[in-house]
């Protein structure tokens, strides 16, 4: 529980995992040993090929699948020991969106505030400013299971945003919105990350990871291939050049 006593956490990763592992049966390595350490306020990326580990390493993260080995700590609290605790300051985004289809737009929003005991105000407050932002005004009447995937995809991160959380872990976030919705929660992305929430996203899009992100890793196999910060990568290959590029040369020298 969290309270007043509670140690501070402003000086601890937002993530940082230790030699994770996830063997699913028989002998399918989709994780292997992953070090990660994410700081508070940072926008991350984790690229990689299809079958490459991100959504398994993001299930792992927010606490829905365990591992067979390591450790994954969350504002400094270990997944395994202090689950509550890890999982209260964290918000998971699945790749594929999925609701109750015979709630209401409102109704969800509000489950959803009143499940993470998000104060009245402050739930009104941000339902008004995220239902404006992502046009669904004209749906919060409709129930979920008439959505489009890409209105689904809207509803979920309203959601998401009402609660506040710490950390905000998205697989593939973009998939599924148009290109308004896509540009709306980019900017969002990068404000919530100004005000200090951490941004983990999985994505194929690198033009996107190159855009909003302050860094990125690459990973395949299950292994982390690269990590770098987005400065850094800039200052190293110079500006003739990108992640994408980047990303094809390191893949194809391992």
């Amino acid at each position: 529980m969290t309270g007043a006593m509670e140690p501070s956490r402003n000086n601890v990763p937002a993530i940082e995992t230790f030699q994770l592992s996830k063997i699913f049966h028989p002998d399918i390595l989709a994780v292997n040993r992953l070090n990660l350490k994410i700081q508070q306020g940072v926008v991350h990326a984790l690229v990689g090929p299809n079958g490459a580990g991100k959504t398994t390493t993001l299930r792992l993260l927010a606490g829905l699948s365990r591992p067979n080995r390591g450790s994954i700590f969350i504002m400094g609290y270990d997944m395994l020991r202090e689950s509550w605790q890890a999982k209260a300051h964290l918000g998971f985004l699945p790749d594929t969106p999925a609701a109750y289809e015979t709630l209401r737009v409102d109704e969800f929003l509000r489950f959803i505030a009143s499940l993470y005991q998000v104060p009245k105000t402050d739930f009104e407050e941000r339902r008004e400013q995220y239902v404006q932002r992502f046009d669904m005004a004209g749906y919060v009447n409709k129930y979920l299971g008439e959505l489009s995937r890409g209105m689904l995809q809207r509803t979920l991160l309203c959601g998401l945003l009402i609660r506040n959380p710490k950390i905000l872990v998205m697989d593939e976030p973009l998939y599924g919105l148009d290109p308004e919705g896509g540009y709306v929660l980019k900017r969002i992305i990068r404000e919530v990350a100004q005000n200090g929430t951490t941004v983990l996203i999985s994505t194929h899009i690198l033009s996107v990871a190159e855009e909003i992100c302050d860094e990125f890793t690459i990973i395949s196999e299950g292994v982390k291939v690269a990590s770098e910060s987005v400065r850094d990568l800039r200052e190293k290959v110079g500006s003739g050049n990108n992640l994408e590029d980047y990303y094809i040369n390191t893949l194809q020298g391992r």
